[in-house]
Order: C-alpha cells, then sequence, then structure tokens
C-alpha cells in the first residue's frame, strides 16, 4: 500500500523485495560454516530483464563475519515448461584491500516446472571472477541442485545441494554444501 502511494501502482506491481534468512553448512551439515541475512529488491524492466541490488551480513562460526553489497541485472524466460535465466552480479565485498573485493559473477539457471508437484527442481551454475590489482581472475564455480516449497503466497523455503570449486589458488578447495533458506517477499 505505502510503495503504491509513493511510486505508483503500475511500478509498484514491477519491484519486488525479499528478505531471506539462509544456513550454509560446512561439508557435515550440523558444523555450520555461516547464517545470513540478505535483504533485496528488484525492478522488472518488462517481461525479460530486471535490475536490483541486494545486501548481506553473514555470522561465520570460523574467522571474521562477512557483509556485502550487490548490483544485479537478471534475464529470464519460460519455453513450455522450462525457465531458463542468467542473472550478472557485480558484487563488493567488505573486506581488507587485496582480498577479494570485487567480484563478478555470471550465473545461468534451469528450473523444471513438474504438473501437480509443488517441489520442481531448479539447477545452476555460477562462474565467479575477482576484479583485483592483477586484472580479471577466474577462481570459482558453483553448482547448485534445489527445490523450493511455498506453502502460502510471498513465503518461500529452499532446500539444495552447493557444489564449490576453487580455482586460482594454492590447494583449491573442492566442498559439497547443504543450503536451507526462507524467503519473504515484502
Amino acid at each position: 500500500m505505502f510503495l503504491k502511494g509513493l511510486i505508483g501502482k503500475k511500478a509498484a506491481k514491477r519491484l519486488r523485495t525479499s528478505a531471506e534468512l539462509g544456513y550454509r553448512s560446512a561439508d557435515a551439515f550440523f558444523a555450520g560454516k555461516q547464517t545470513y541475512l540478505e535483504l533485496a529488491a528488484a525492478y522488472k524492466l518488462n517481461d525479460h530483464f530486471s535490475v536490483g541490488g541486494e545486501g548481506r551480513y553473514a555470522y561465520r562460526s570460523e574467522g571474521m563475519n562477512r557483509q556485502r553489497a550487490a548490483v544485479l541485472l537478471g534475464y529470464e524466460t519460460k519455453f513450455d515448461r522450462f525457465e531458463v535465466g542468467y542473472q550478472f552480479e557485480y558484487q563488493h565485498n567488505f573486506r581488507p584491500i587485496g582480498e577479494q573485493r570485487e567480484v563478478l559473477r555470471n550465473k545461468f539457471s534451469v528450473n523444471y516446472n513438474i504438473r501437480k508437484f509443488k517441489l520442481d527442481p531448479k539447477f545452476s551454475v555460477e562462474f565467479f571472477q575477482w576484479a583485483g590489482y592483477q586484472g580479471l581472475i577466474y577462481f570459482g564455480t558453483r553448482y547448485k541442485l534445489a527445490t523450493d516449497w511455498s506453502p502460502w503466497k510471498g513465503h518461500a523455503f529452499d532446500l539444495g545441494i552447493v557444489h564449490d570449486r576453487e580455482r586460482a589458488v594454492f590447494a583449491p578447495v573442492y566442498r559439497f554444501i547443504v543450503a536451507v533458506g526462507y524467503t519473504l517477499e515484502l
């Protein structure tokens, strides 16, 4: 109601805001690595393109807590029961100079809508580049197989398995992570 009065009914329909609370495990689910809160907003320019931004605060059980802010550009389209998407993200991590502060992320996703089934599969692959003092460095890939369930309008529970693969570092880490999340569209 407030947004409709402030920016107009048509623009308010295209604006989506959300808050997500999530948990990421280590290789063992109960050896938690981080719990995070993410606030986001996206504006749908047309049926396919959207722009937005997000902020995240992550509490880490080991090491320093992390914060980041990002600007997003997304594209999505539907083919029959498939939804195909691409998302470019410029991310600034609030870390000391010399660490991975400016990150470019490219994410490709495919979702499949199974008729009369609420747990539709979602698959994505994401490529990470660090824009640092050494130029652009491709440093990681993330694969995710997930599903979500929406028991009420505006609420969604997410469950997925994530596989991270580091590159361009000494002794790269390959790990599996369990991702659990709750999203509330505001």
